[in-house]
């Protein structure tokens, strides 16, 4: 595999450039196995014609200008992810006489409440990371020949088609209803969306109608029918509360915004106190937005409930004594 880093030489420096945070003496070499498993992720989510693209101009003699972009959108979730699975091991020594602290003479070992919280910014600055290079990767589409083909090779990959099929399309669409503003978090919860349509809205509303309308929304055809625009803002609004309420004990806290969960952190030694609190948080957000899914479906049903009929009154006879249990004639 072809890494955009050097492993001799400049390496160290270059990992230093990215992340400022860190010694500038970290040997890059002791990092190249997570780089690696750093590397699969980003070509999971990215494809592999998309990294072969920055491999390519990486590979030249000088980066120009105008690729400088791109490479530090895609090198740097690389190098937050693969600091952050090498730090763990690195905070104690690994001895013949077993593991012991580190510990120089004019520095303290960090506090454990410490290291989780600093665990734990780090891994929402490899989620931030991601999502920039997404965004990177979607504002390509430009007239210079060479970010017109990256966006057409982004635009073929599994990430970006994910929501292409459903009725949360995009980040905006998403946004309407709950404030999400990550285009990961959507991939992520993109099969939970899926299946709400697929279990919830289509016995509902039936494939027919359900096929029309996201095809229209698909193709961009201009919908004017006030009860179909409903029922779209209906259904995306149960998809966005679903996708939530499934998330919740699937998905790590640090993917979400401020405010959807309140991590706690301690100020004792141990962190271990503040974990059920974390847990009663999660599933009591789970089931508020359950609540929300449920209020939506009932709007969706009532919209799509077919009209009553009145039956016409059969005209009365007045020789008929109604009320008794005899006819006269």
């Amino acid at each position: 595999m072809k890494l955009l880093f050097q492993t001799t030489g400049t390496g160290s420096t270059e990992l230093k450039s990215l992340l400022g945070f860190i010694d500038v003496d970290l040997k890059i070499q002791n990092l190249i196995p997570d780089l690696i498993t750093a590397t699969n992720d980003v070509i999971d989510l990215v494809g592999e014609e998309v990294y072969k693209k920055a491999t390519d101009i990486y590979s030249d003699t000088t980066i120009s200008e105008d690729d400088k972009p791109f490479i530090y959108a895609i090198r740097y979730p690389i190098a937050v992810n693969a600091y952050r699975l090498f730090c763990v091991s690195n905070d104690i020594s690994h001895t013949n006489n077993g593991r012991k602290m580190r510990q120089d003479e004019n520095q303290k070992q960090a506090f454990e409440w410490m290291i989780d919280r600093d665990n734990a910014a780090l891994e929402k600055r490899y989620y931030r990371a991601l999502d920039d290079l997404m965004k990177f990767l979607d504002r390509s589409k430009v007239d210079d020949e060479l970010t017109t083909t990256l966006y057409s090779i982004w635009t073929n990959c599994k990430a970006f088609k994910a929501t292409h099929n459903l009725f949360i399309r995009t980040v905006a669409d998403f946004d309407k209803h709950f404030t999400i503003n990550s285009r990961l978090l959507l991939i992520k919860l993109a099969p939970a969306i899926s299946d709400c349509e697929q279990y919830e809205i289509k016995p509902r509303v039936g494939s027919e109608k359900l096929n029309a309308l996201k095809q229209a929304l698909k193709e961009n055809t201009p919908i004017t029918d006030a009860k179909d625009l409903e029922l779209i803002r209906l259904i995306q609004k149960a998809s966005v509360s679903y996708g939530l309420a499934w998330s919740m004990t699937r998905l790590s806290v640090q993917l979400y915004p401020e405010g959807v969960l309140q991590h706690v952190t301690s100020d004792r030694a141990t962190t271990r106190g503040a974990k059920p609190t974390l847990k009663n948080e999660t599933q009591e957000a789970r089931q508020a937005f359950e609540s929300d899914f449920d209020k939506v479906i009932l709007e969706i049903e009532r919209l799509v409930a077919p009209a009553p009929t009145i039956d016409e009154c059969q005209p009365i006879n007045p020789e008929i004594i109604y009320g008794d249990k005899f006819m006269s004639l």
